[in-house]
């Protein structure tokens, strides 16, 4: 059987679909190393930085990342969270009156929807205490929504590396009991 070359709407298509793949590959691997989805499941722990799940101004649940010996710039960090359901959500910086985690420091990821950044996720990075343990800055902290085990990924840009990248169980709204 003769075969002859493929048209350029086959090749195209082929094209497409193969960069698309790569695409994807790439981008899962940069987010989330040796998962392949975005679904919240085991995480790499690094030793070095300690997360975990606190109570909040009016009971509402934070994550604290406790800075160790390795200190962390989060200016160079993007952070991310990602929910039970498999949603990534971008965390943007509130007050950051030391970028640099260190020993003995530490920086709280909290959840409030505000109306006047429609664009912002309503998840921010801070470390300022008051800013989640006070109504001083605003009404109140709201529940992380749903409930269950969130991921917290700190991506550094400059090293290309994860730096933290931990599950972490938070009880919320839609959480049993």
């Amino acid at each position: 059987m003769k075969r002859g070359p493929i048209s350029t709407g086959t090749a195209t298509v082929c094209a497409i679909i193969i960069a698309t793949v790569l695409m994807t590959v790439v981008a899962a691997g940069l987010l989330v190393p040796g998962e392949g989805t975005g679904a919240a499941g085991p995480a790499l722990t690094l030793p070095t930085l300690r997360v975990e799940a606190v109570t909040g101004y009016g009971g509402a649940p934070a994550i604290c990342i406790s800075g160790r010996e390795r200190a962390i710039n989060l200016t160079e960090c993007r952070v991310y969270l990602i929910d039970p359901e498999g949603t990534l959500r971008d965390v943007d910086a509130a007050i950051l009156d030391n970028a640099t985690l260190g020993d003995g420091q530490a920086a709280y990821i909290f959840h409030l929807p505000v109306d006047d950044r429609p664009a912002a996720s309503g998840y921010w990075i801070t470390d300022e205490p008051e800013m989640v343990f006070t109504a001083a800055y605003h009404p109140g902290i709201r529940p992380f929504s749903p409930g269950g085990q969130w991921r917290v990924v700190v991506y550094d840009r400059v090293s290309m590396k994860n730096r933290i990248d931990q599950v972490v169980l938070i009880n919320g709204p839609a959480s049993p009991g």
